[in-house]
């Protein structure tokens, strides 16, 4: 659907807020801030319907400056206009920033866009130590065509896949994260792509062809085998419980 403000890399996303100890600058921040929304409102669901419309873009802009002025230490950072644009897709006004200031504090999504980004830093580690485990054929090409997973699961992350794949996607992602109060089933979801993915992307031969399937891929999912793709992501949480091996 969209693309743009979650689209860059980890180490170079934007993120607007006060130090790492939670000191803001006041009024100068909330500016930046308010700038740096308006910007990125204007090209991340380009074209949609409803969500490109100006009632919407303010709509979001109010969520994501109200959950800003209250969290000085992580303000605004790119990629957090998608969890608040599908909040007010469904909710209105006083409802959709409960959802968002929700998703952000109690289902850990937050720590994800903290200054430094640490926290997607450790969800990248979590993919790629999966993918070794569980899709090894795709991990080995990975390596071999020096492709980091960096390149496109940073955005899928602080997106919640929003950016590349159909919104019924990130709708569903945050049903789950609701229920378990955690951005885990980013990764495994990020995996069950990769390993549905598994017998076409060894057939590419560099980290051109890679990244030109993936980023094609990504818009011709189905309904349906995104339904499979999240039930998959699900299962492995369940077998993970039965193990006493889940992520955090």
């Amino acid at each position: 659907e969209g693309e743009g403000g979650g689209g860059k890399h980890a180490d170079d996303a934007s993120c607007l807020g006060g130090t790492e100890e939670g000191v803001g600058s006041g009024d100068a921040a909330m500016a930046e801030a308010e700038a740096a929304v308006a910007k990125d409102l204007d090209r991340i669901f380009p074209g949609h319907e409803y969500l490109d419309s100006d009632a919407m873009k303010d709509a979001i802009a109010s969520v994501l400056l109200a959950y800003a002025g209250q969290d000085q230490e992580v303000g605004y950072c790119q990629g957090m206009a998608y969890p608040a644009a599908l909040a007010c897709l469904f909710l209105a006004d006083a409802d959709a920033s409960r959802l968002f200031a929700v998703l952000m504090r109690e289902c850990g999504l937050r720590e994800v866009y903290r200054p430094g980004l640490g926290e997607l830093q450790a969800m990248l580690a979590q993919l790629d130590a999966s993918l070794e485990r569980e899709v090894p054929d795709v991990f080995q090409l990975f390596s071999r065509c020096g492709v980091s997973t960096m390149l496109f699961a940073a955005s899928w992350f602080l997106t919640l896949y929003a950016s590349s794949f159909p919104l019924v996607l990130s709708c569903r992602l945050v049903d789950v994260m609701l229920a378990e109060g955690t951005p885990r089933v980013l990764v495994r979801v990020a995996v069950s792509i990769l390993r549905a993915c598994r017998a076409e992307l060894v057939l590419c031969s560099d980290t051109e062809e890679i990244m030109s399937y993936l980023q094609t891929k990504c818009y011709t999912w189905t309904h349906d085998q995104l339904r499979v793709i999240v039930n998959d992501a699900e299962a492995e949480a369940e077998e993970e419980d039965e193990d006493g091996e889940g992520w955090r």
